[in-house]
């Protein structure tokens, strides 16, 4: 048995590492039709993402919304319920960290930051728990329920910082006041924007893999989410877990707002996520789950945002591409079992044919 899943799960990596590579070439082939180097323009987008002290920060500080929104996937996915909202979450964690940030300025520093990053995470789960219960409940798909919760939370939050709670410095919209100064994380490079949230998600990360992996919790989450039923047969309360993974799920995604908030921008921003919780479910996806897999395909997509502007500013290649390469790879994996299995058949029917043939020859003599 463990050496079948040691088999299944190298056969997926190697799936998953050709998939980077065919997306690369056929990168490579849309820059050579437009006239630019591939060479020129890969090495451009390295040297951004990893060939300084200064590009290396930048990277890591991309990875950190990807690993938790990334995780807060994994979890819910893991469990049978699927948490397409991690970008409302987030954005609603966000605006409830900045809150704390400007509205109780007097706490102490540890106080105010710890509050904040709890508040964010009680707000995103209980935005999460709605879906669950109505998934639980009522049986009202969850997907659609997470969308649609979405543009909720996002049109909230743009009224919120825009009127009652915009700011009031130089007649600006679509940002809170600034949060207090002793509440802004550390910048840990000079002029990057990688802070010292890194080491709070790093430990975050810590405790959601023992969870998943080595806990009887995470055990009962994976059963829900293979087979339900054989779960409740087993006495798993799956309508427990599954609204506790989603319920996680959120409040993860809600962290990963209010990280935004105290390391980057210190104050809500309108537009405060770029799609975080998006790639971070695509990268969830493409290693199945695995909180390892999570954060090092984090690096790489991270790798791809920060070094694609340095690309873009070398050699004039629209760093859209990345997003042509991560549909590439998403494709690719996406049908990854019917590649396989028409390979399999490719090779059973050479390997019939080649049978028939020595058949036929052995029958002559």
């Amino acid at each position: 048995m463990k050496r079948s899943l040691f088999k299944d799960n190298l056969e997926y990596l190697i799936s998953v590492f050709l998939s980077i590579v065919a997306a690369l070439i056929i990168g490579a082939l849309i820059m050579a039709a437009n006239g630019r180097s591939p060479g020129v323009g890969y090495m451009a987008l390295l040297n951004g993402a990893f060939g300084s002290k200064y590009n290396l920060a930048n990277t890591f500080a991309k990875t950190v919304p990807l690993i938790l929104t990334g995780l807060a996937t994994a979890i819910s996915f893991e469990s049978g319920i699927f948490n397409i909202g991690g970008e409302g979450q987030l954005y609603l964690g966000a605006f409830a960290a900045a809150y704390v940030g400007f509205t109780f300025q007097s706490l102490p520093k540890g106080v105010g930051i710890i509050l904040a990053i709890l508040f964010a995470a009680a707000i995103g789960g209980l935005y999460a728990f709605i879906p669950a219960v109505l998934k639980v409940k009522y049986k009202i798909d969850e997907v659609i329920t997470t969308i649609m919760l979405n543009s909720v939370a996002v049109l909230l939050t743009d009224y919120l910082v825009n009127y009652p709670f915009a700011t009031a410095g130089q007649g600006k919209m679509g940002a809170t006041e600034m949060i207090a100064d002793k509440f802004q994380f550390t910048r840990l490079v000079r002029l990057s924007t990688l802070n010292t949230s890194i080491f709070f998600m790093l430990g975050i990360s810590i405790v959601m893999y023992y969870i998943m992996k080595k806990t009887s919790w995470g055990y009962d989450f994976k059963m829900t989410g293979q087979n339900e039923r054989f779960a409740k047969y087993g006495g798993v309360k799956t309508e427990k877990q599954m609204i506790v993974a989603m319920v996680i799920s959120g409040a993860l995604c809600g962290i990963a707002g209010a990280f935004e908030v105290f390391g980057i921008h210190y104050r809500f921003l309108q537009n405060i996520s770029p799609g975080y919780a998006f790639d971070g479910m695509l990268v969830a996806m493409i290693v199945k789950n695995s909180p390892l897999g999570i954060l090092i395909m984090s690096i790489f997509f991270g790798g791809l945002k920060t070094g694609s502007i340095s690309m873009e500013n070398a050699t004039s290649i629209p760093s859209e591409l990345v997003l042509v390469i991560q549909s590439i790879i998403i494709l690719f994996l996406a049908g990854e079992t019917g590649f396989k299995k028409k390979i399999k058949n490719m090779m059973l029917k050479k390997k019939k044919s080649e049978k028939a043939v020595k058949d036929s020859a052995k029958s002559a003599f």
